[in-house]
């Protein structure tokens, strides 16, 4: 039995500990409201001491008192106080687990406190300052405790969190502990039940027993995390959501997980319905939630889903994770990566499983957060060949906009004698429905994946290959698909005779007269119903990446492409019979730069309107006037 306390004993507080208090107390902690949440923990702590001592241990006092956490508020007195019906403490543990700190004076600790070194991962455990961020918003606190233990008597501990400490001994009936706050007078908030209950409801609401808040009940959600999957309901799950999110959407989906070895975790991730990025909102905050046993630790964690699972909102509860002195922010990256690294391949497991079994449902999440899924093949290379086979595209199969395939049903459905994986870039399918670099396939039958986002293009870029399948757009010089003669358009159309010569000499003329603008100019083996187009050399981006590089470094300049003209095309034809004549020489320039700046903005860019206008201007004057018999009249 601990020694009844004849008279109140002054305990003064050595020199470094009450700098370390004034730290911990003025410096540690981000936001006051913190320290309910280290009472409530401490008080929890408590009570989960009791009941696991009561199932062995039949000798202690009020066995049929009631587990529970009980808070109240005096205004006029300015007064808060938490009281549990726990394990409570005896004089000498009140000096052990109160006075901890004092038990610890070290200058060395204080240093690496002062220069936020704080990287001992068992800080908590050692010290328990938790109870001193009380200090942050108390003139001074009283603490009233009776131990479980029958014989031992009630003790009371007070001080004002500078240099001394006091013990004495009281009155009090029933084991426990409860601790009286005598709130400084800038901190009246904390009188007021409604501020009470929302800070419980954001860092204690899973608590396991009951916080009653003057009489009313704070804390009614569950932690169905730690609970079994089999024992949740539906409505449960999405209950659960509601409250995390504060919506009243229905998820898409749910991950619900635990890890037992090498780290222990619990966790419930969901997938909401809508993604207010697309609208034009800001980009998405991160919604995971980590606790500690139940207690909130953080409620936006950015560490432990990647940037590109931002729009996942969920919990996870470690008590393997090691946390800083103030339990606010985490110290082991390692165990934070390994938990990482355990989500983020069981939400892409979950994916590929609704991708294949689900497929409307798993379209409407690309539709909705695809590009923000797709940012992971740019920055975790570890999963990208998983990412891959996730994204969803539209294609020449599909019946409209709103259709989407995969690599791998691309790949399934590829001809026997089809080498590479094909795509086109533009604003938008009716765009690409009209680019000439399609004619091709479409007279040979071959899909070509459509992109209307231009960073679709820098992944497949950076993927380079699908199943050892190189990935090439259509816009690109040297197709596979355009190397075997067996394989070249069938064209009924009659050239004039010897034309050979005549074209010859018109791709000479359009070098020279486009020798700034393009790298060459060939005969097209492509094209079957428009006149020209102009192709990327080997190896060169697309003019689609090449406006975003130039979006992101203004001095950068599209590069010049490969000019491909149609023989078979009647203007093309027509042209080279005008190239024959001298007299029309400057009219047959004036038409080739006008081929080329159509050219040009078929693939979206309007190089020099200024120039264009009139040149078109000029061209009409004198076809209209050659059609009247007014100028020099032009036979072909």
């Amino acid at each position: 039995m601990t020694e009844k306390i004849r008279h109140e004993e002054s305990f003064e507080f050595q020199a470094e500990i009450k700098k370390l208090l004034n730290i911990l107390s003025h410096s540690l902690y981000t936001h006051k409201e913190v320290f309910l949440r280290e009472l409530i923990s401490n008080a929890s702590d408590a009570l989960t001491k009791m009941r696991f001592h009561a199932l062995s241990n039949t000798e202690h006092d009020d066995k049929e008192l009631s587990l529970e956490i009980n808070i109240d508020v005096d205004e006029k007195k300015k007064t808060l106080t938490i009281s549990d019906t726990g394990i409570g403490m005896t004089k000498d543990e009140v000096i052990q687990n109160i006075g901890t700190i004092a038990k610890s004076g070290s200058l060395e600790f204080i240093a690496k406190l002062s220069e936020q070194a704080k990287k001992d991962s068992n800080i908590i455990g050692q010290f328990g300052v938790g109870f001193y961020s009380v200090f942050m918003v108390a003139d001074e606190v009283r603490i009233r405790t009776k131990s479980y233990k029958k014989t031992e008597p009630a003790i009371e501990w007070h001080s004002d969190g500078t240099g001394k400490y006091f013990l004495d001994s009281t009155e009090k009936e029933k084991r426990g502990t409860e601790i009286i706050v005598h709130l400084k007078e800038e901190e009246k908030e904390y009188t007021d039940k409604s501020r009470i209950q929302s800070i419980i409801k954001k860092y204690s609401n899973f608590v396991s027993f009951p916080i009653m808040v003057c009489g009313e009940r704070a804390n009614q959600i569950t932690a169905i995390w730690k609970e079994p999957k089999k024992n949740i309901t539906e409505e449960q799950y999405n209950e659960f959501y509601k409250f995390i999110t504060n919506t009243e959407e229905t998820p898409l989906f749910r991950l619900h997980t635990s890890a037992e070895a090498p780290i222990q975790f619990y966790s419930i991730l969901y997938c909401p319905s809508a993604n207010y990025e697309v609208y034009g909102f800001k980009k998405l905050d991160h919604g995971i939630q980590v606790y500690s046993n139940k207690i909130l630790i953080q409620s936006d964690c950015t560490t432990l889903l990647p940037e590109y699972m931002r729009f996942i909102h969920g919990v996870v509860d470690s008590s393997d994770i090691p946390l800083n002195i103030s339990r606010e922010t985490f110290q082991d990256n390692r165990i934070i990566h390994k938990i990482k690294g355990i989500l983020v391949k069981q939400t892409l497991s979950l994916l590929q499983d609704m991708a294949k079994n689900e497929r409307e449902k798993y379209e409407t999440l690309w539709r909705q957060f695809g590009r923000i899924l797709k940012e992971g093949m740019h920055f975790d290379s570890e999963n990208r060949e998983t990412l891959a086979q996730l994204m969803r595209f539209n294609s020449s199969r599909c019946q409209n906009f709103d259709g989407l395939i995969s690599l791998r049903e691309y790949a399934d459905r590829m001809r026997p004698e089809q080498k590479e994986i094909y795509y086109i870039t533009a604003v938008n399918r009716e765009t690409i429905e009209k680019s000439p670099y399609l004619e091709i396939f479409r007279k040979k039958d071959v899909e070509v994946l459509y992109l209307t986002d231009p960073n679709d293009e820098i992944l497949l870029a950076e993927l380079q290959e699908f199943e050892k399948k190189p990935i090439r757009s259509a816009d690109q010089a040297n197709l596979d698909l355009l190397k075997d003669g067996e394989k070249k358009i069938v064209d009924t159309t009659e050239e004039p005779k010897d034309f050979e010569a005549t074209f010859n000499h018109l791709l000479k003329t359009l070098r020279l007269t486009l020798a700034d603008k393009v790298t060459d100019v060939k005969e097209s083996q492509r094209l079957s119903d428009s006149p020209c187009c102009l192709v990327n050399p080997e190896g060169m981006p697309s003019v689609h990446v090449q406006k975003l590089i130039q979006m992101m470094h203004s001095d950068y300049k599209i590069a010049k492409k490969i000019m491909e003209i149609n023989r078979k095309h009647r203007l093309i034809q027509n042209l080279a019979k005008m190239n024959e004549n001298t007299d029309y020489q400057q009219l047959v320039e004036k038409i080739a730069l006008q081929l080329f700046e159509n050219a040009l903005m078929q693939d979206g860019i309007v190089s020099d309107p200024t120039s264009m206008v009139p040149r078109l201007n000029e061209i009409m004057e004198e076809l209209t006037k050659a059609t009247l018999g007014e100028g020099k009249r032009i036979i072909v």
